[in-house]
C-alpha cells in the first residue's frame, strides 16, 4: 500500500440528474392489482365478485372494505347502516350498464392501477340497454362448479353470466343455478360480510355439491343460445363498440313496413297483441330476455339487427314460420279462493307453521300482493303471527347463546384467564351471535361478578 497525501473527487451535477431520470421509480397502486378470473372469455369474473376477493387478498371483511376504501370515494354519502343494506341488496347494480357501475370501476381502476375492471360490468356486453331485468336481485351459482374449483385448488368466484337475468342453467353441468343455501334456504348478500363466496354467509354452509342433476334439452338449447348471444356481443363490443339500441328498433321497425307485417312477426315470435307495436312506437322498451325471445324464434341475433342486417328477418317474416317455436310463456294460473283460504286458516289455528303471507303466496304459486287483495285481514294476522313468531325465536336463541357464553366464561375462569370476547367467541357454537349488543353485555356483567373487571 502507499501513502497519497491528496485525493480529487469530481461530481458531475449532469450525470447523476440523468442516472435519477433512468432509474424513475414507477407508480404504485393503493391496492393490490388482483387479476379478474377469466378476462376477456364469456365466464370472466363479475365485479363484485371481484371486490369480494380483493378484499380477502387483503385480509379485509368485504363489506368493511368497500365502506373503507370505495363508499368515500363516491358521490354519494352513505352512513353504516346504509352500506350495509346497499351491500345485501342494491350492490348487484355494480355490475350492470349504468352510472353506478362506471363510477365503481373508476375508483376499483384507480386504487388498483388495473385499467381492465371495466370489462367485468355489463356496459360491455349489451351496450346502452335499458337496466330493467338485466342482472338477478341475488347471487347464483352453480354447486358443481364450487365443488371442481375446490377440488383443482381453483378460487371460487361469481361469473358475470350467473348474475345475468335470462340465464338460468349452467351449461358445462346441465343443471340449474341455485339461489338459496341447501342448509338455510337464504339467498346471499352480493358483497359479502364474513364468508367467502362459496359459503353461505348466514349459516357458513359449503354451497358447492357433487350431485349433477339434468335438465330439459330445449332449455339447453335455449340457455345455449343466449351465451352465444352475450358473447356475440361482448366481442363485438370489445373491438369496435355497438351502435345504440335505438339502431335496434329503428332496423326491426324497417323490417316490417307492409301491411300486417308486424302482427306477424309479433305472432311469430310469441307476442300479446300490441306489445311489439309499442316496442316500435318506444312507449315501452323491452327488456333484454324479451328481446333475446324474439330474435331466438326468428333465429336472428340481436347484433344483426343492430348492425341493420336485416335480410335473414325479412325472410322470416315473408314465410311466415318461425326458425324456433317461440319460448312458453308463463300461463295464467287461476285463482282458487277457497284452497288459499284453508292454507290460511290451517297457519292461524297453528296445524301449520308460522308463515308470512308473501311466503305463503310463493307457495300457492302466485304474488304476495294478489293474496293481500283477497285477503286483507287474514294477511294482517299471518303478519302479526309471524312477527310475534320471529321475535320469541330471536329470544330463545339469545338466551341459548348466553348459556354458551356463561358456559365459556366460567370455563376460562377455571383455568385462570381472562375471559375476553375473543376467547369467548372462539369456545361458543354460534359466534355470529355474540355481535349481539345484549349478548356483549352479558359477558361483560360475568366478568364484573367474577372479579375481572
Amino acid at each position: 500500500m502507499t501513502e497519497r497525501p491528496k485525493v480529487f473527487v469530481t461530481i458531475t451535477q449532469q450525470i447523476l440528474e440523468e442516472q435519477f431520470t433512468r432509474n424513475e421509480i414507477p407508480s404504485r397502486s393503493k391496492l393490490y392489482g388482483l387479476v379478474p378470473c377469466e378476462l376477456g372469455t364469456v365466464w370472466q369474473e363479475s365485479l363484485t365478485s371481484y371486490i369480494n376477493r380483493l378484499a380477502w387478498r387483503h385480509h379485509v371483511l368485504p363489506q368493511h372494505f368497500v365502506a373503507e376504501m370505495i363508499v368515500p370515494n363516491l358521490c354519494r354519502s352513505y352512513s353504516r347502516f346504509q352500506i350495509a343494506d346497499f351491500c345485501r341488496k342494491e350492490a348487484m347494480s355494480v355490475n350492470g350498464n349504468g352510472p353506478l357501475a362506471q363510477e365503481w370501476v373508476s375508483i376499483l381502476e384507480n386504487l388498483t392501477e388495473r385499467f381492465d375492471l371495466r370489462f367485468l360490468t355489463l356496459r360491455w356486453w349489451v351496450g346502452d340497454l335499458l337496466p330493467r331485468k338485466l342482472l338477478r336481485d341475488k347471487p347464483a351459482w352453480c354447486p358443481v362448479c364450487y365443488a371442481e374449483w375446490r377440488e383443482a385448488a381453483r378460487p371460487a368466484y361469481e361469473p358475470l353470466l350467473w348474475e345475468c337475468h335470462p340465464l338460468t342453467i349452467c351449461l358445462k353441468h346441465h343443471r340449474k343455478l341455485e339461489s338459496h343455501c341447501p342448509s338455510c334456504q337464504k339467498q346471499q348478500p352480493v358483497i359479502r360480510f364474513q364468508a367467502p363466496v362459496d359459503q353461505c354467509a348466514r349459516c357458513n354452509a359449503w354451497l358447492g355439491s357433487e350431485a349433477k342433476a339434468g335438465s330439459e334439452p330445449e332449455g339447453i338449447e335455449w340457455q345455449r343460445w343466449v351465451i352465444q348471444v352475450l358473447e356475440e356481443l361482448h366481442v363485438a363490443m370489445a373491438s369496435s363498440g355497438i351502435p345504440s339500441w335505438e339502431h335496434f328498433f329503428t332496423n326491426l321497425s324497417a323490417s316490417c313496413e307492409a301491411r300486417g307485417e308486424q302482427s306477424r312477426l309479433a305472432e311469430l315470435a310469441g307476442l300479446a297483441r300490441g306489445q311489439l307495436a309499442t316496442w316500435l312506437r318506444r312507449s315501452h322498451t323491452p327488456t333484454l330476455g324479451s328481446i333475446l325471445e324474439l330474435c331466438y324464434a326468428c333465429n336472428v341475433t340481436p347484433l344483426q339487427i343492430l348492425l341493420g342486417d336485416l335480410a335473414p328477418l325479412k325472410q322470416v317474416i315473408a314465410e311466415g314460420k318461425p326458425r324456433r317455436p317461440p319460448r312458453a310463456r308463463r300461463e295464467y294460473r287461476a285463482f282458487d279462493r277457497e284452497h288459499c283460504l284453508e292454507r290460511i286458516r290451517s297457519i292461524l289455528d297453528g296445524r301449520e307453521g308460522p308463515l308470512g303471507y308473501a311466503q305463503l303466496a310463493q307457495q300457492l304459486g302466485h304474488n304476495g300482493s294478489t293474496l293481500r287483495y283477497h285477503f286483507p285481514q287474514e294477511c294482517a294476522e299471518l303478519s302479526k303471527q309471524i312477527t310475534e313468531y320471529r321475535r320469541q325465536r330471536a329470544e330463545q336463541r339469545i338466551e341459548s347463546t348466553r348459556e354458551e357464553v356463561r358456559q365459556a366464561v366460567l370455563a376460562l375462569h377455571a383455568q385462570g384467564v381472562y375471559p375476553s370476547y375473543r376467547q369467548v367467541v372462539e369456545r361458543i357454537p354460534h359466534p355470529t351471535l355474540m355481535r349481539h349488543p345484549e349478548t356483549r353485555a352479558f359477558r361483560l356483567a360475568l366478568c364484573r361478578d367474577l372479579g375481572w373487571i
